[in-house]
């Protein structure tokens, strides 16, 4: 009853998995886009503030680049299983063995493992270059530079 229960969701498809990946890639891109220009002026300003609030702001936002960058493969591969539980429903469903349905069904599960590793990628990229470059902006303010 249970498993009946999950299967019915499991035959969903992929199509939400995709959708919310395509939402983090919106918010992921944002938040590069917004921590850049943020960047520009903090560097040019670093002095004006204390140490520990130039932190915090310099750090703002970039636990959704972490975030993303850690669980969009993950979620990436959950709408693989999906795709292949789907594509087995429906060989199972089908009395005619149709390899064109199973491999249909596996390669669009597939883009959701692309479509996640697509996300996480330019994420952890953009966390690690701004973990970087907050480093270099707070050795520049305690060496006075």
């Amino acid at each position: 009853m249970l498993t009946n229960k999950l299967l019915g969701i499991a035959v969903i498809g992929i199509d939400p998995v995709l959708w919310v990946l395509l939402a983090m890639s919106s918010v992921s891109l944002f938040v590069i886009a917004e921590r850049l220009l943020a960047f520009r002026t903090l560097e040019a300003d670093a002095s004006a503030y204390p140490e520990a609030q130039l932190r915090l702001k310099l750090e703002k936002r970039l636990g959704i680049l972490a975030t993303f960058g850690n669980n969009a493969p993950f979620i990436g591969l959950f709408g693989t299983v999906l795709g292949v539980i789907n594509a087995f429903h429906t060989l199972g469903a089908d009395a005619s063995f149709g390899v064109n349905a199973v491999m249909g069904g596996i390669s669009e599960a597939l883009v959701a493992t692309a479509t996640g590793l697509f996300v996480a990628i330019p994420s952890v990229m953009a966390y690690n270059y701004f973990v970087r470059r907050i480093k270099t902006v707070l050795l520049k303010r305690e060496s006075g530079a």
